[in-house]
């Protein structure tokens, strides 16, 4: 990786301005330069309203940018929902058609956490969703596509970004485990608005449960498409494959 190698990161443009992307690049010494292309969506978490902010033609026009004028050598579409939101094919064909409009690597975030599963092994796992149950619903259906069965789940019920956004991570991951004493599967936590990068490793650390957050497993897959280094602290056991 150069010194100057960027990340592009495509992001909806659906909630406050403290989402951690916007200041990761500059906060966090040995990443490469994190550029964020904002998408513009109303953050509603409705199917309908997702697949259309999915719309590949939508996300490149943004995406161009992030690599003409960004300097971006590789680009994740930091949009849980609105990349599983139409199924596995569909998240696929996205990421390809994306890529073969920008001329660099695309990935998203619903395929990251695949990747990151199937990196690990896990087959099972739990889900604290941020979203309506029409949304959680259509992620369990994705996850049992790629070959992970959610056991255990609760959706927030979150109508929108940023309601998922100032929800309390820490209560709620909390309360989950708490109801689960017994568990030892991975607890997904996905939704890009949920800050979630610097509060993960103390929360396993306390639940005695492995967290794969929507953030971490995006900023993970962007970094292995740069030949980046893994920042231990920030991805955890992702940083190990």
């Amino acid at each position: 990786m150069s010194p100057q190698s960027c990340l592009g990161i495509l992001l909806p443009d659906d909630g406050p301005d403290d989402y951690e992307w916007y200041t990761l690049g500059d906060g966090v010494a040995g990443l490469p330069r994190i550029q964020v292309g904002k998408v513009q969506s109303d953050g509603h978490h409705a199917p309908a309203a997702l697949l259309a902010l999915g719309e590949v033609e939508r996300l490149a026009l943004v995406g161009r940018r992030l690599v003409e004028e960004g300097g971006a050598e590789a680009v994740v579409w930091a949009c849980t929902s609105a990349s599983f939101i139409g199924g596995l094919a569909w998240a696929r064909e996205q990421s390809e058609a994306l890529s073969s409009r920008l001329d660099v690597p695309v990935t998203s975030t619903a395929l990251a956490f695949h990747e990151a599963l199937a990196a690990f092994g896990h087959a099972q796992v739990d889900l604290l969703s941020p979203y309506p149950d029409d949304v959680s619903l259509r992620l369990v259906s994705f996850l049992r596509e790629g070959g992970v069965t959610v056991v255990n789940d609760k959706a927030l019920d979150c109508p929108y970004a940023a309601d998922s956004h100032r929800a309390d991570l820490g209560a709620e991951v909390r309360r989950f485990c708490a109801r689960y004493p017994d568990a030892v599967r991975p607890l997904l936590v996905p939704d890009t608005a949920v800050n979630s990068l610097f509060l993960r490793e103390a929360l396993s650390r306390e639940t005695g449960r492995e967290l794969l957050t929507a953030n971490q497993v995006t900023l993970w897959a962007g970094l292995r498409q740069l030949g980046a280094d893994l920042p231990e602290g920030l991805l955890g056991p992702l940083a190990a494959l």
